[in-house]
């Protein structure tokens, strides 16, 4: 299952934009991020038995696997008690009878939440949850605080995972000593990200902060340098997402890379995807809004449809549609390359990866196709 019609949906909930902080990378306006509406539960719940009704008709009775992909802003913001009465809603309406295999992953800062959300990460996350990690681009106060957060959750048993948006502050202290550092907290997964250029950090924030793809594939390429050095000392470093998704999707179809699988429910409920424009300036794509017309209407959009065949042509980029690892490299969101630079789909770091004799001993198959 590749996509969301073949019954695999990564639904990436942003029922509220809010958010406290003011990272350089966001996406989000100050606006957004401070008054953001938060979607109504009765809302929640028309939407939730539209995508259900959708299923009900296309694959009744059959393997269904829908994950729901917390994302924001910071969607602790929305409340415990919000959040709890998504929770129910999904239960009820998602069931094992009805075919449905269900996942929630939260991606949370970590900073302001309660001691009670580590229940909740326990209950409903399945022992887990992601946070944000950008070395010192957030300040030193900010990661002093989460550190001793994420050491909590260690403590309290819980399995924590990072994502990174590569940027200049993480150069700094160099992929060796981040690792080391992500290994000390007992990380399980670490991810990282390339830095795109939005309408939000573009000019100062972009220029002080994104480095070119050629320096973001040579820090991925030292980083599992040294992971492949820990894991041959015997130590337990954490997964590298990147690396894990590169070697997954080389056992998979050509469909598995390309965005077919997820779609971001906005508070209005619209549903919408990154998309490009001006070369690799990001925005936020919309292809229907759930509210106002059924899933299967918002699925054969005219706009999804356009976007998807985007992301089979690999956006007739001549580089990328000639390329061998057009199919497992990590462009995600498919977009004009940047002349003289490595490409989006970072393509050194893939080749290097793909020619290393040591990975294959190393990883284990079935954690890098459930990662």
């Amino acid at each position: 299952m590749n996509s969301i019609e073949q019954g695999y949906f990564v639904f990436t909930m942003m029922p509220s934009l809010r958010c406290s902080l003011n990272c350089p990378h966001c996406y989000l306006t100050l606006d957004q991020r401070r008054n953001s509406p938060i979607m109504t539960l009765a809302d929640l719940e028309v939407v939730l038995h539209k995508v259900d009704d959708y299923y009900a008709q296309k694959r009744p009775g059959k393997p269904k696997v829908v994950v729901f992909y917390w994302y924001g802003g910071e969607p602790t913001e929305m409340g415990l008690s919000w959040f709890l009465g998504a929770f129910k809603l999904i239960d009820a309406i998602f069931t094992q009878a009805k075919g449905y295999e269900i996942r929630h992953d939260i991606l949370t800062s970590l900073l302001n939440i309660e001691d009670d959300w580590l229940k909740v990460f326990h209950t409903y996350g399945r022992g887990q949850f992601q946070t944000s990690f950008d070395g010192l681009m957030r300040g030193k106060g900010y990661v002093k605080k989460w550190d001793k957060r994420v050491r909590q959750a260690t403590a309290d048993g819980l399995r924590v995972s990072t994502i990174s948006v590569v940027n200049h502050e993480l150069f700094k202290d160099g992929p060796v000593a981040i690792l080391d550092y992500l290994t000390d907290l007992g990380i399980q997964e670490a991810s990282f990200l390339p830095f795109m250029l939005n309408e939000q950090n573009k000019g100062d924030k972009y220029e002080k902060f994104a480095p070119p793809m050629s320096e973001y594939s040579k820090f991925m390429i030292e980083l599992t340098e040294h992971w492949i050095e820990l894991m041959v000392a015997g130590k337990n470093p954490p997964m590298i997402g990147q690396m894990a998704f590169i070697l997954s999707r080389q056992k998979l179809p050509m469909e598995a890379n390309i965005a077919g699988q997820t779609m971001f429910l906005l508070p209005d409920g619209d549903f919408v995807l990154p998309d490009y424009k001006d070369g690799w300036l990001e925005f936020m794509q919309p292809f229907g809004n759930i509210l106002k017309q059924s899933f299967e209407e918002v699925l054969t959009s005219r706009e999804r449809r356009a976007y998807i065949r985007r992301q089979y042509t690999r956006n007739l980029n001549q580089e990328c549609v000639t390329c061998a690892r057009k199919s497992n490299c990590i462009m995600e969101f498919w977009k004009e390359n940047r002349p003289g630079d490595d490409c989006f789909g970072a393509k050194r770091y893939v080749d290097w990866l793909m020619s290393n004799g040591q990975i294959k001993h190393l990883v284990d198959d079935s954690l890098i196709m459930a990662s």
